[in-house]
């Protein structure tokens, strides 16, 4: 990770440059300041960073269930939300007290609302997604014949308001993506028995910090922050070096009953679970984590810089599961059949759901094409001549090490599924 006081517009520009990241409709400049686009590149790695979440969070655990919430809620669940979720340092990661775009509802179904018939109900865009999570927990206890533990997990975007003054001046324009209106949430929320919560707690708290860490070149960039204990819940935050300091991308947060017992007092529904024998109300543990910060954390901790001759080589070094382009493959000068050869690997590459970028015929010096692919965070350049027309052999250059490797063009895709296996 480059440690200069620049390495935030250095990343900025590097990352419009190569389609990750660039303001808001910036060419036809008809975008909302302070808000940001995703090009092909950037698209692809926020995709990888979240099918990973899912996979480590809900395919990889026993009894995790994946839910999807609207993204309308009444202004009712807004004020609940008020009371229940956690206050993120009045951030978009988990920020109540921020609401967006008002809409008017007219309730047709008096026996599901308090409010009479024809009366105008306010609608918001969701801010976060606890009462979202919180909603499904009835339904899916009957579901899982009413055990505990089990888990829900959902990710979706959320708004936030911004006032008039942030429209013209953002306060926090200098951290990029830090810290936006409209984000992406990732929630989970582990229901227990109190008896094992505080055991669970420490278990997601492992868990999580393990993940973010496994894609990271130094691990020591994230850490985890000391318990800090309110009346009603403990919480501990995953936290980034980022360049103004270190700063939250992920909570885990242990709640206690107090958010069931209100529900309960409310619906007058038995929220008990059964632990083995016994009916009690469960404890929940939630992770809530912002995939803008846990991407712009990710970019940083890849971002490098070395210097090479009289110039500065930049390179994203970003672990190969996220990588947005696995290879590239590029011929030589060549024939036609040499151009066909490589339409033929790029092909079977992607058959293996390998992603795949195909350059048409370079020229013999591809230095510039190996710095281009480097900074745009490519793992693996396949290199074909006219010699693969004969012997079939290729080059394989892998970017951490810049090492060529020869080997025989059937066993390019065995080899980079290899990496991404062991990784």
């Amino acid at each position: 990770m480059c440690k200069e006081s620049n390495l935030l517009q250095k990343l900025m520009t590097l990352c419009s440059h190569h389609g990750y990241i660039y303001q808001s409709a910036d060419l036809m400049r008809s975008g909302v300041k302070g808000c940001y686009d995703y090009g092909p590149m950037g698209s692809a790695l926020r995709r990888n960073i979240l099918n990973e979440w899912w996979t480590s969070v809900v395919l990889s655990e026993e009894s995790m269930f994946g839910v999807d919430s609207s993204q309308l809620q009444t202004t009712h669940d807004t004020n609940s939300a008020n009371n229940l979720a956690v206050e993120f340092n009045r951030s978009p990661l988990h920020d109540p007290t921020n609401q967006d775009t008002r809409l008017q509802e007219t309730p047709k179904d008096e026996s599901r609302t308090s409010a009479k018939m024809g009366e105008k109900v306010d609608c918001v865009l969701r801010n976060a997604y606890f009462q979202g999570t919180f909603s499904h927990y009835y339904n899916t206890l009957r579901l899982n014949n009413g055990r505990l533990p089990f888990g829900l997990a959902q990710l979706g975007r959320c708004f936030r308001r911004l006032h008039q003054s942030e429209n013209t001046n953002r306060p926090d324009e200098n951290k990029f993506i830090f810290d936006l209106p409209e984000f992406t949430q990732m929630t989970a929320q582990f229901y227990c028995s109190p008896k094992t919560a505080d055991r669970c707690m420490i278990d997601w708290q492992r868990d999580r910090l393990q993940w973010w860490r496994k894609f990271s070149g130094a691990p020591s960039s994230f850490q985890m922050s000391e318990t800090k204990q309110s009346d009603t819940l403990r919480t501990t935050d995953i936290q980034f070096h980022f360049p103004w300091g270190v700063d939250t991308i992920e909570r885990i947060s242990n709640r206690g009953g107090s958010d069931l017992e209100q529900l309960q007092h409310e619906t007058g529904e038995d929220l008990q679970g059964r632990d083995g024998r016994k009916m009690v109300l469960p404890h929940v543990i939630e992770m809530v984590g912002g995939l803008e910060r846990g991407m712009m954390a990710l970019l940083l901790d890849a971002f490098q810089e070395k210097e090479k001759r009289d110039d500065l080589k930049r390179i994203l070094r970003l672990h190969v599961k996220l990588a947005p382009v696995k290879a590239a493959v590029l011929p030589i000068r060549g024939t036609k059949e040499l151009t066909e050869l490589c339409e033929y690997l790029a092909r079977e590459l992607r058959k293996k759901s390998i992603s795949c970028h195909r350059v048409g015929e370079v020229s013999p010096v591809i230095s510039q094409h190996l710095t281009r692919f480097d900074e745009m965070g490519v793992p693996f350049v396949i290199l074909l001549n006219e010699n693969t027309l004969k012997t079939g052999v290729v080059r394989l250059r892998y970017r951490d090490t810049s090492v060529m490797q020869q080997l025989h063009i059937t066993e390019v895709k065995e080899c980079i599924e290899r990496h991404l296996e062991a990784e």
